[in-house]
């Protein structure tokens, strides 16, 4: 466990507490942890990791700007919506295509022991940040699912403080999609 490694842990565990207490300053903290933890994951060979790191970043810029500004007719408050059928098709289309592709690239040009597994957890996590920063509440499951998936990848990278934190992530997710959920259904009423 390196000092870097607690920075990026404590920034992205502040992050995410505030993500599901939907405040704002949940994008500045998510900046400082993905920049942390991109050179935590070049460290441990996860380089699909890595890059999502930066793509993290773009989108924390994004979200930030969005929960800022939103529709143009409620600024203060972007509601939170569900994704359709078609869209949650067209997400699991472009999670599978990603999956693919990373994995491949990864497994070809680098020296990763687990490619195809850091492809799908980077995968899933991009579009599950995407799907948060339009502040829609199936972005929670894919959190969810995600969380389990890289306790283990982090244990087994000896990232043991990372893992620990996505255990403590898996909780909070849970609980991030009980409140939007509550939240939502008190939007559609």
């Amino acid at each position: 466990m390196s000092y870097l490694e607690v920075f990026a842990t404590v920034f992205t565990l502040i992050c995410v507490w505030l993500t599901v207490k939907r405040s704002i300053w949940c994008w500045p903290a998510g900046i400082i942890g993905v920049s942390a933890y991109f050179f935590v994951f070049y460290d441990s060979k996860l380089y699909a990791d890595m890059g999502l790191q930066i793509i993290f970043l773009a989108q924390s810029i994004y979200g930030w700007y969005f929960w800022v500004h939103g529709k143009e007719e409620d600024h203060d408050n972007v509601p939170i919506r569900l994704l359709n059928l078609k869209e949650r098709l067209l997400a699991l289309a472009l999670i599978a295509a990603l999956i693919l592709t990373i994995g491949t690239l990864t497994a070809r040009y680098t020296d990763t022991d687990v490619a195809y597994l850091d492809a799908m957890v980077a995968s899933i996590s991009l579009v599950a940040n995407l799907l948060l920063a339009r502040k829609i509440l199936d972005n929670w499951v894919l959190w969810i699912f995600v969380d389990v998936v890289y306790v283990g990848l982090f244990y087994y990278k000896e990232l043991y403080l990372t893992s620990a934190l996505y255990l403590v992530f898996f909780f909070m997710a849970t609980a991030g999609f009980i409140q939007w959920r509550k939240e939502w259904r008190l939007q559609e009423v």
